[in-house]
This record gives C-alpha cells, structure tokens and sequence, in this order.
C-alpha cells in the first residue's frame, strides 16, 4: 500500500479532532480529544495550533480540578468563525438562509427574483441577511452543465446560459457550490432521516421530480442527467399534465381536492388514486433499476401524508412483482427541502476556505436538532 503524504495525514487528524469538537458542543480537554480520535496527545496538540490558527477552535476555561494538580487545559469549537450561505432559486422568489459553522441559523432572507437582472436578484438576498458569507451553496432549478452553466431550466429560462457560481466567487469573494435544486432536497433528506445507502426522493410539487442518492451520495450520471425524466422527448406523468405542469379538477392547485380526500369524499379519493396509479409505472421503472432502500415523497403535495402515500404504495406494490419493495415515507422538509440541501453543498464545497481543511462535512447533525 502507498503511504499517504504527511499534508494528507495531517489534514485528515485535523477534520478528526475539529468533528469531534463540533459535535461536543463544549470544550474538551487534551485528553478526552485524544481518546475520542484515537490520536497521540502530541499530535493532537499540534492540530490544535492549527485550528486556533485558522480560528475555528480556541482555549476555553480550565476543567476544575479534584486534586492540588494543574487543571486540564480545555478547547472548544467556535461556530462564530465564519458564516455559510444557502441560495434556492425560485421563479419568483430567491430565499437565503445562512448559519454559523455550527448549522445554528443566524438570518433569513427572501428577495423577488428578476428575470432582467438574475445574479443581482441572488446578491440581494445575501445582503438582506446582513451577513457576509465564507462559502455559499446554490440550489438551481435546471440542469447544470459540466461547465457549470445551466443548459436547461424550465421553471427559470432566464438562468440558462448563466454560470452562478462563477458570477457570484466573484462578486462575494468566496468559494460558491451550485446543483441541482431537486438533488439538493434529496441530499438534505438523506442526511436528517435515519441512516440508510440508498434513497429515491420524489418531488411532487406542480410538476414531478426525481433524485436518487447511491452509496451516500448524489446520482448525477455521466451527463448530470440522472433523474431529469422531463428531459425525455414526450414525457407525460399523467394524461392530464400540461407541458410537465399538473393539473387537478380543481385546477393547478391540488391542496383543495386533497383535503376533501382526507374528509373521505369519494370523488376526490378517486382521483388521487387515480394520479398515483398513473404515476406509479416509471416510477416502478425507476425502483427497479436503482434498488433503493427508501423511497422519500417531498414537495408541497407531501403535505397531505397518507392520503397521498398510502394509494402510491398500493399502485406501486401492485405493479412491483417482488417479494422487497423500498419503504415509503413523507419527507422531513416540504418548502426547506433545497435550501437545505444547499447549505450542505456550501459547507462541502468551501471546506477549505472556512476551516482550512478540506472535504470536512456539514453540520447536519446540528441542523437536524434546529429542525426538529
């Protein structure tokens, strides 16, 4: 086997000891760092010069002590270090959500979007939190090319063309990650549910989306192209959709007709069985192709619990020819869903420029207790 470079070796007891002072949520001493990492009290100290030289640890108040000895000297993380950004784009709307390093939520913000004038409409929502960024995440409804531009958004055109992140480094002076709207969401729920590999997340909002996390990670395909099933040429969810769009026989707005499927009326019960039963068989399609463990319903339709995912269970069940189906629950975040998600990809992909180390994760687990 190859021996890492001492820089690999290094940065990897650093993220050791930073996770470990992050999650404690108060200060440890030498001691009590070391044991957790597994880690030597001479290495430990050396990453912890480190750290206080980035700023994201400093020395706290001495542990009391029980004899005549020296107290423990103790560190702690600081979440004040720097600020991370979130960005959901929407048609008409950008919302902005930033916190310290700690996930804690310090601002929010939501700006009108302009389509004339689309990266100053997502500059405007940074400054409305009052905050200035260290890394920023981007959730963008389109599909990105390798390049980073966006190739393709039905529910923003005036994106296409654009590079965000490129736009944005250089007007916030910072390290800006963007994806895809919809694997961000995914990204988000797979992170605060209950651990497993694999997740299928179905959007289902005005129109039907689908992201799948493999191995832990995003599914992007050799094109970015994983899950954009609207991108297929004649491309229908229900025979009554519009241009991808769906519509209800109360309109565009299905929230009237699910809460008369809840109050149990039989023609609105009717209906929704028969949506899931049309929507069911690529989705089955897509089931069986990626095997995943759950299958998680997010977007505003989530809302309706049950009454949506117990008849998409059954059309789907009945269309599964297989002993294990993937179990089906509502997501965590209906309208939060992205903008959490791109929080994540802000805290990865500016990892180096907020701690100094790079690839250290999100703080999900403090994201999840604020969200609970």
């Amino acid at each position: 086997m190859t021996t890492p470079p001492p820089s690999t070796v290094r940065a990897a007891n650093a993220r050791a000891c930073l996770l470990v002072l992050r999650d404690a949520r108060e200060p440890l001493t030498l001691g009590e760092l070391a044991a957790s990492t597994g880690l030597s009290r001479p290495t430990v100290d050396a990453v912890l010069q480190d750290l206080a030289a980035a700023g994201t640890v400093a020395s706290a108040a001495p542990a009391p002590s029980a004899g005549a000895g020296r107290p423990a000297r103790r560190v702690a993380f600081v979440p004040s270090a720097a600020s991370v950004a979130a960005i959901d784009i929407g048609a008409r709307s950008v919302r902005c959500l930033v916190t310290d390093l700690a996930g804690t939520e310090l601002a929010r913000a939501s700006v009108p979007f302009s389509a004339e004038a689309p990266v100053d409409a997502l500059l405007a929502a940074v400054e409305a939190t009052g905050h200035r960024p260290r890394a920023v995440g981007v959730a963008a409804p389109g599909i990105l090319a390798a390049d980073g531009r966006i190739a393709q958004s039905l529910a923003v055109p005036a994106l296409v063309g654009l590079d965000p992140a490129a736009l944005l480094e250089e007007r916030l002076d910072c390290p800006v990650g963007v994806d895809n709207d919809i694997k961000l969401a995914a990204l988000a729920e797979h992170h605060l549910g209950d651990p497993v590999d694999s997740m299928l997340f179905v959007q289902i909002g005005h129109r039907i989306s689908v992201a799948a996390i493999l191995g832990g990670r995003i599914l992007q395909g050799a094109h970015r192209l994983a899950g954009e099933l609207g991108s297929q040429r004649g491309m229908r969810w229900t025979t009554s959709s519009q241009r991808g769009r769906l519509m209800w026989s109360t309109g565009s707005e299905a929230k009237p007709l699910l809460a008369r499927a809840a109050a149990g009326e039989p023609a609105a019960l009717a209906e929704v069985e028969e949506f899931c039963r049309e929507i069911a068989p690529r989705l089955a399609t897509v089931l069986l192709t990626l095997d995943p463990a759950r299958v998680v319903v997010g977007g505003g339709l989530s809302r309706a619990g049950e009454t949506l995912l117990a008849p998409l269970r059954e059309a789907l069940d009945h269309l599964l020819m297989t002993e294990s189906s993937p179990e089906m629950v509502a997501a965590r975040l209906t309208t939060d869903g992205a903008l959490v998600g791109a929080l994540g990809a802000g805290f990865r992909h500016g990892s180096a420029h907020l701690t100094g180390i790079p690839d250290v994760p999100a703080p999900w687990t403090g994201l999840a207790a604020a969200l609970t």
